[in-house]
C-alpha cells in the first residue's frame, strides 16, 4: 500500500487489515514532504501494517521525473506545474516493484473517489503489472467525509498525524504544494494565509529584492548563484530563497480528470523560478520554428501527466522530441525576486543565436538590401492576392 501518514491512508491501511482481512506491506518514498520518516512508520504500524518500507527518492523523482517536465516546458493548463501528478508514476512504479518483491496479489492506494490521483496510480499499475489487482478503499467504504474519516480512527484509538485539524486537503513534494477542498471550495473567497506552507506572504516579504542565476546545462539546472549543485541540493536551495520572497503562488481553477472544475491552490518556488528562467534560456538559443510548435506539444505533454497517461508511448516520443531541442539550452540566467514576482533581467549563451548587429534597425548587418526586397515581396504576395481577387467579389 502506498502510504502517506495521512488520515485516509491510516484509516485505510487499518480498514484492509479489519474489513478485508490482508497482510499489509506500507510503502512511504520520500519525495521532498518533510516530516520525521521515522514517525511515518511507527504510524503505519500502529495503524496494522505488518511492514513498513520508507525509501529516500528525492533525485530520482527531481531527475527523471520534473526536470523532464522541465525540459517539456509543462504546466497544465498554465498554471499548475504538476508537482503532485509527476509524483504519482514514480509511487506507483515503487509500488509495483515492491509488490513483486513481496509476492503481493494487491496494490492499494488512499485516493479518493472523485479525485485525479486514483487514475494515475491505477493506471500506471495497469501498465506496469496487470496481473497486479488494485484496492482504493476509499471508493468502498462509507466514510463519506474527513469528519467521518475522522471519527473511524478516533473509535479505533489510531493516531492522526499531523495536519488532522485542517478541513482542506494538501500534497506536498520537493516540486511543490497543492491544497485544496473544504475552506477552498468557494472560488469567490480569497485562500487564507494558513493555507500557504512553504511560502511567505509577498506583502511581509523582504523589502529589498534579491538576484539570483542559474546556470544550465542541456536544459537541466546545474548551478546557482556560481556553485555547482546536485539536482536535489539545488531545488531545495532555489525553493528556500524564492519561497521567502514569496514567489510560486497560484491560486486557479482547473478541470479535473472527471469533467468537473476545481479550485486549487499551489506553493511551487522553485519550479515556477526555474520555467522562467528556462523558457528565457530558450529564447536565446532555439530557432523561430521549434519555438513556434513547442508550446503546443508543451501542453499536451502537460496533459498525459495530469491525465495518468505518463506510460505512453505518446509521452516517450515526446520525451524524445524535447531532449532534441536541448541540446543548445546551455547558459545562465539571472532573475530579481521581489515581494511575490520573479522578473528576468538578463541571459547568456554560449550557444545563443541572437545576433545584436542583424537585428539593429538602422544597419543592414550581414543581410544584402536587394534579398531583403525580395522576401518582401513574396511576403507581399499573399496579400495582393487576397486585394486583387478577393475583395472585389465582396
Amino acid at each position: 500500500m502506498a502510504y502517506s501518514g495521512g488520515l485516509d491512508t491510516t484509516a485505510a491501511l487499518h480498514w484492509l487489515k479489519r474489513v478485508r482481512g490482508l497482510k499489509v506491506v506500507a510503502l512511504s518514498l520520500n519525495i521532498g514532504q518533510g516530516g520525521d520518516f521515522d514517525e511515518v512508520g511507527q504510524r503505519a504500524i500502529e495503524a496494522g501494517a505488518d511492514a513498513v518500507h520508507a525509501i529516500d527518492r528525492r533525485r530520482t523523482f527531481i531527475k527523471q521525473y520534473c526536470f523532464k517536465a522541465l525540459k517539456a516546458g509543462a504546466r497544465y493548463e498554465s498554471a499548475y506545474y504538476l508537482s503532485a501528478a509527476l509524483s504519482r508514476p514514480l509511487i506507483a512504479t515503487e509500488m509495483v516493484t515492491l509488490a513483486r518483491e513481496e509476492g503481493a496479489r494487491f496494490v492499494a492506494h488512499g485516493a479518493p473517489p472523485k479525485g485525479n490521483d486514483q487514475f494515475r496510480f491505477e493506471c500506471a499499475v495497469a501498465a506496469l503489472d496487470p496481473e497486479l489487482e488494485c484496492i482504493a478503499p476509499m471508493r468502498e467504504w462509507d466514510l463519506n467525509t474527513r469528519e467521518q474519516v475522522i471519527g473511524y480512527l478516533q473509535q479505533n484509538r489510531l493516531p492522526q498525524g499531523a495536519g488532522a485539524e485542517r478541513n482542506y486537503s494538501s500534497d506536498r513534494n520537493l516540486w511543490g504544494v497543492r491544497s485544496s477542498a473544504g475552506e477552498l471550495e468557494d472560488p469567490n473567497v480569497p485562500a487564507p494565509e494558513y493555507v500557504y506552507q512553504i511560502t511567505a506572504d509577498p506583502v511581509k516579504a523582504p523589502d529589498e529584492p534579491e538576484e539570483i542565476e542559474i546556470r544550465f546545462h542541456q536544459g537541466e539546472p546545474v548551478g546557482l548563484n556560481g556553485k555547482k549543485y546536485q539536482a536535489v541540493e539545488l531545488v531545495e536551495e532555489l525553493q528556500t530563497i524564492a519561497a521567502r520572497h514569496g514567489v510560486g503562488r497560484v491560486d486557479t481553477i482547473e478541470d479535473r480528470i472527471l469533467g468537473f472544475k476545481s479550485r486549487e491552490v499551489y506553493e511551487a518556488p522553485a519550479a515556477h523560478v526555474l520555467h522562467l528562467a528556462h523558457d528565457e534560456l530558450e529564447t536565446l538559443t532555439l530557432d523561430a520554428e521549434t519555438m513556434e510548435l513547442k508550446p503546443l506539444l508543451s501542453a499536451r505533454y502537460a496533459k498525459l501527466i495530469y491525465d495518468s497517461q505518463w506510460f505512453t508511448k505518446l509521452r516517450e516520443g515526446l520525451d524524445a522530441f524535447f531532449r532534441e531541442t536541448q541540446e543548445y539550452v546551455s547558459g545562465t540566467v539571472r532573475i530579481q525576486l521581489f515581494k511575490g514576482a520573479a522578473r528576468v533581467l538578463s541571459r547568456h549563451s554560449e550557444f545563443s543565436i541572437y545576433d545584436s548587429a542583424a537585428s539593429r534597425r538602422h544597419m543592414q548587418g550581414g543581410i544584402p538590401a536587394a534579398s531583403v526586397a525580395g522576401y518582401l515581396e513574396l511576403r507581399r504576395l499573399n496579400q495582393l492576392t487576397h486585394a486583387f481577387k478577393q475583395r472585389p467579389k465582396l
